[in-house]
């Protein structure tokens, strides 16, 4: 079994500008709370996640506004969370499982010749149960939610979002129907929580995006995955830009784009609003060559450098130590609101994190042991700041 850790992404996070996230706009309050997302028939397709009515709602890429609604007449939307396809299916996985509770996984499998000719339609199911889950206790927020799965030769493989662990198994199972024992194929560690997937089986390139406990999307490319060997190749994270997000579904639909769409967000304590929206995503053209930057003409005399510009920023956090009783301690000073504040180690590893009452000055957890180099970071309404520190 392959385990990828956090260290990994830490080195390959810091990219060139390889891609733009645009706001397509605000989805129909009617899918509010969109969770799967496809790109079929010209078409994006999405559906609402558990306790919702059992339809994909199709929508117009430009427009945002619905185009069709397909029922599944002998399905029931439990927890929808996500869809994908092969040439002849669409898959609709009905395995959310936030608290770990459920025997009753099915992914519900759509004939497209049936989906593309009525409004109703029927699905066959593909049950299933994981092959190492003992324990179907309450415990709260458990690790074997799902939110996320791909088609991949003759199996679709199902990736758990790992609310304690912050991590995600990979997961096979036949793309028959009947009842299955879900395979453990693969593992990878503290990555964050991971609402969906997309695979290109042509470049056999594997998207996973997800958000963190503070609502930061990230997206993670993972090149040269197949059946055997899902995050064991080159990796790329991509930082989107985005801040308090919670983005639910991904499709790729060429080359170079992909859309991506937000559930809508709202908490009281701290006050945030995050709308349902689609996002557009997208990359360079992989045949057209970056331009070389042109090689300035010799001037007759020297230059004289300009100036160095002096940072503007109002926003820092500082860290000391008090040197009478030994703790460090920090400082967040900001007009804006802060929301959240973090520490990590020098491998990208979440060491503490600020829970109910977030403070812009106290004394570093005592859950964070040095010596060592760390990172602080704090999250505001209007971005992340962040300061290395060391502790000794």
């Amino acid at each position: 079994m392959k385990y990828v850790t956090a260290f990994l992404f830490l080195l390959v996070s810091v990219l060139k500008a390889q891609q733009t996230v645009s706001v397509v706009g605000v989805l129909d309050s009617e899918i509010n709370e969109t969770s799967g997302l496809l790109f079929f028939n010209d078409r994006l397709i999405t559906h609402n996640d558990s306790g919702n009515e059992p339809v994909l709602y199709e929508m117009d890429t430009t427009s945002l506004s619905i185009t069709r609604r397909i029922t599944i007449t002998n399905a029931e939307n439990v927890d929808w969370e996500a869809l994908t396809q092969d040439e002849n299916y669409l898959y609709i996985g009905d395995f959310g499982n936030n608290v770990g509770t459920r025997t009753d996984l099915v992914v519900y499998r759509i004939d497209k010749t049936d989906y593309l000719g009525s409004d109703q339609v029927q699905a066959e199911r593909i049950t299933f149960s994981y092959e190492d889950q003992v324990d179907f206790n309450n415990n709260g927020n458990s690790d074997w939610d799902a939110e996320a799965f791909i088609s991949l030769d003759n199996t679709l493989v199902i990736f758990t979002k790992q609310w304690q662990s912050q991590g995600s198994v990979a997961y096979s199972i036949p793309k028959t129907t009947g009842n299955h024992t879900a395979t453990r194929i693969d593992a990878i560690s503290e990555v964050g929580l991971v609402t969906d997937a997309d695979y290109n089986d042509t470049t056999r390139e594997l998207y996973m995006l997800g958000y963190s406990s503070i609502l930061t999307p990230f997206l993670i490319k993972f090149s040269g995955s197949d059946s055997t060997n899902l995050f064991n190749g080159e990796a790329e994270r991509f930082d989107m830009g985005l801040q308090f997000v919670q983005t639910e579904g991904i499709t790729q639909t060429n080359s170079t784009d992909f859309y991506i769409t937000s559930e809508f967000f709202s908490r009281q304590t701290p006050s945030i609003t995050s709308e349902a929206r689609l996002f557009k995503l997208q990359f360079p053209d992989p045949e057209v060559p970056e331009e070389e930057p042109e090689t300035p003409e010799t001037p007759d005399e020297p230059e004289t450098p300009e100036e160095p510009i002096e940072n503007e920023q109002d926003e820092t956090i500082i860290i000391y130590k008090d040197m009478n009783f030994g703790s460090f301690l920090y400082e967040i000073q900001t007009p804006n609101t802060v929301f959240g504040s973090a520490i990590f180690d020098a491998s990208g590893r979440l060491v503490w994190i600020s829970k109910d009452e977030v403070n812009t000055s106290g004394v570093i957890s005592r859950n964070v042991f040095g010596p060592g180099i760390f990172y602080f970071a704090a999250y505001l309404n209007t971005g992340t700041i962040s300061v290395p520190f060391a502790l000794y």
